[in-house]
């Protein structure tokens, strides 16, 4: 693979629309053990709040993540461990374009992690809304 595929799949990879489309992968693996990931997220997204052991866990799947997601994007960039180029022999079109779309799936699923503990943006806003009514009403019948 020549210098212009390898950028040419970076820029896919790093597009701010990479993730549009894109589903969490069923599983992701990490350090050759298979991370059961669709299923996890769905698990968590299905409770109310997540409680504080949960979030810990939660927590440490995005680290992981994130750290394995770099893992795949040096190894796309061609980097060697220490950071330095290893040459375009070592990566063909087809192991680029795999390790592309793992990436745009962790990305995926990083941002459902990312919004767990929001499933519901509107009752949010609502109750924010109302809130800030009842500080107002709070407010005038002090001044009254």
């Amino acid at each position: 693979m020549d210098e212009s595929e390898r950028e040419a799949i970076l820029d896919r990879v790093t597009s701010q629309s990479a993730t549009v489309g894109a589903s969490v992968p069923d599983a992701v693996t990490i350090d050759g053990s298979a991370v059961d990931l669709s299923e996890f997220i769905v698990e968590t997204r299905a409770v109310e709040t997540v409680p504080p052991d949960v979030e810990r866990k939660v927590s440490s799947v995005k680290s992981t993540l994130r750290a394995e997601r770099e893992r795949r994007m040096a190894r796309l960039r061609g980097e060697r461990d220490e950071g330095t180029r290893s040459g375009d022999a070592a990566l063909d079109r087809e192991t680029a374009e795999r390790l592309a779309d793992e990436i745009v799936g962790i990305d995926r699923a990083l941002n459902a992690l990312e919004t767990i503990r929001h499933p519901d943006f509107a009752d949010e806003h609502r109750s924010a809304t109302l809130d800030g009514h009842e500080r107002w009403l709070a407010f005038v019948d002090a001044v009254q």
